[in-house]
């Protein structure tokens, strides 16, 4: 079934589903997406020949003041969204179908125009990978199950209440964080032309206004300890642990935003074994130095009640980035914050980070951490 067709039985679909939605604020949002994936690195041995098209069904909920912190973020939507996407090439690629919870946030509106920007990141099954023998030319992805992360920019106009069209661009990431190899992702950025429609739309009385708190402490400390797993080349080779420590002041510059900077420390324990193998390292001591890294960076989360969502930038330290050609490096990660206790008040959490050099990706971790 190609595009169209999912296209059409979208919107024949569309207002059944729509219509058993009795919720204020809920919406179901189709979207079409038209790119071509995106060759960043020459080391991907593929071709791209042909366009890669994408179909979004995301079901979202406007927030309208429950919160304080609905208020404090300008009233988002949080939503997840079903994708399903042709990426050009069967025989390569073939198709992948996803979820991906997501959160969109208005950018402005003036009268029937407006315009947002929307973050998400899931999970996707894409049914070809890498196979020495049968797929050798795909070194994009090693596995079927990958992370999948998405933005979208897009701007609306409203026909009525109920009733929106949207156009803008996307951009679509998979990867696996390097736990099989090869990994150097799939990158597709496209056209988005999609639709919204609200059965029951929000007005203006609906919206709650909150007295907010002035904040009392503003500096506070974060500590976490992350772990991931990276497979040795080539292809198929034992996975081994990749350590990585974190520690950093946090400045509140509101109930929802937060500015940290801080050190990081990673240990990659595979280019230990590795340079130990290979007699690249002539002692132990200095394969373990050339297997750490410290970086410092500085990084800005935003918080959605008891979710986090963290964007870091960071550079190495001199001296401590041996296994690495790149001098910046990014993480996004999501948090899940506990209930605070004791006294300093303390919020412990768990998260997930995605670390990458430009758009390749080098590991995919989970961690714990405090906050303080």
């Amino acid at each position: 079934m190609n595009i169209f067709r999912w296209a059409g039985l979208l919107l024949l679909l569309l207002p059944i589903i729509s219509y058993s939605q009795t919720g204020k604020g809920i919406s179901i949002e189709p979207t079409i997406h038209i790119g071509e994936i995106l060759k960043h690195t020459p080391n991907l041995l593929f071709s791209v020949e042909n366009i890669s098209a994408g179909i979004e069904l995301n079901f979202t909920n406007k927030k309208y003041g429950k919160k304080a912190w609905h208020q404090q973020l300008k009233y988002p939507k949080g939503g997840v969204a079903l994708f399903y996407y042709n990426l050009g090439n069967n025989k390569l690629f073939g198709q992948s179908i996803g979820i991906v919870p997501n959160i969109t946030f208005s950018v402005f509106s003036i009268k029937k125009l407006d315009s947002s920007f929307q973050l998400g990141w899931g999970l996707a099954y894409v049914s070809k990978r890498f196979d020495p023998i049968d797929n050798p030319q795909n070194n994009a992805l090693g596995s079927n199950f990958n992370s999948i992360n998405t933005f979208k920019y897009q701007i609306g106009y409203r026909l009525t209440p109920s009733w929106k069209v949207n156009l803008g661009a996307s951009f679509t990431h998979y990867s696996n964080g390097a736990s099989q190899l090869p990994n150097f992702g799939i990158n597709i950025p496209a056209l988005a032309i999609g639709a919204v429609f609200t059965p029951i739309p929000i007005e203006k009385e609906d919206i709650i206004q909150h007295d907010l708190e002035k904040l009392t402490t503003r500096w506070g400390v974060s500590v976490h300890l992350d772990l991931a797993y990276r497979e040795l080349k080539p292809a198929g080779g034992p996975s081994y642990p990749f350590y990585v420590a974190s520690l950093s002041a946090v400045y509140r510059l509101s109930a929802v935003q937060e500015l940290s900077l801080g050190i990081d420390y990673e240990y990659n324990k595979s280019l230990y074994v590795f340079g130990l193998h290979t007699t690249t390292f002539r002692s132990e001591s200095e394969a373990r130095r050339a297997s750490t890294r410290l970086g410092i960076f500085l990084a800005d989360e935003f918080l959605f009640g008891n979710v986090g969502l963290f964007g870091q930038l960071g550079t190495y330290i001199p001296g401590y980035n041996r296994n690495t050609r790149f001098f910046l490096y990014t993480k996004l990660a999501m948090r899940y914050y506990m209930p605070p206790f004791g006294k300093p008040k303390t919020k412990f959490y768990i998260g997930l980070y995605l670390k990458s050099h430009k758009v390749t990706a080098e590991y995919l971790a989970i961690g714990i951490g405090a906050r303080l």
